[in-house]
């Protein structure tokens, strides 16, 4: 359930919805850089799940009580939970926002609960983003997990092969469905070509996150 109602009609900022398959629902987003965070939690097999604006925080800034709401809550695969803020480069080079997330970090810390903040310079490493884009536009047309699942057993008795071996086979379009719907994984910071490794998820799932 979320804390606060995320799209309103007020300010310039992009707002819009992705549809998750990971979550079966339409996730909110206000800003291009939340957009692509939502991205990295959806193609991350290491995240269970995530929710979008999930809780009103309060911490003390040293003379008053504030309130906080973290862009995300992250829940992992063992079960650790986590509270994510999305800030561009450029406004966390402001000392008043660094003064801030320094303040909101620190009682994270002693409230013994996780935090992060992730910028679009973490989504910018490698082919990392590019790759995310290309998934979120396969994923919709993806057929279901099992059938494809099927696919890649009926070709491989490998865990893993290389990208480019994997393309031959399958076709590459086939290749992209099984990352997008969570069937295989390869690093995502890597380019989809040649010897990147492609590698089947097995049972019990795979900890990757992308997450700094």
């Amino acid at each position: 359930m979320l804390a606060r109602k995320v799209i309103t009609r007020r300010g310039r900022r992009f707002r819009g919805y992705f549809p998750s398959r990971k979550l079966g629902r339409m996730v909110a987003w206000e800003s291009l850089t939340e957009r692509d965070v939502i991205l990295l939690l959806e193609f991350s097999p290491g995240v269970l799940s995530y929710q979008e604006q999930p809780a009103l925080v309060q911490y003390h800034d040293g003379q008053d009580m504030r309130a906080y709401y973290p862009d995300f809550e992250v829940v992992f695969l063992d079960g650790e939970a986590i509270h994510i803020e999305v800030k561009t480069a450029q406004d966390l080079a402001k000392p008043v926002m660094q003064d801030k997330y320094r303040t909101i970090a620190a009682d994270y810390i002693r409230r013994q609960q996780g935090f992060r903040i992730v910028s679009d310079h973490d989504l910018r490493i490698g082919s990392l983003l590019r790759n995310l884009q290309l998934l979120a536009s396969v994923q919709r047309m993806a057929g279901r997990t099992t059938e494809l699942k099927r696919l890649w057993e009926g070709h491989f008795t490998r865990e893993q092969v290389q990208f480019a071996d994997a393309e031959a086979c399958l076709g590459r379009a086939k290749v992209l469905a099984l990352l997008a719907v969570g069937v295989a994984h390869c690093d995502l910071r890597e380019p989809l070509a040649g010897e990147t490794p492609v590698r089947l998820i097995q049972e019990g799932g795979c900890d990757v996150t992308y997450l700094l």
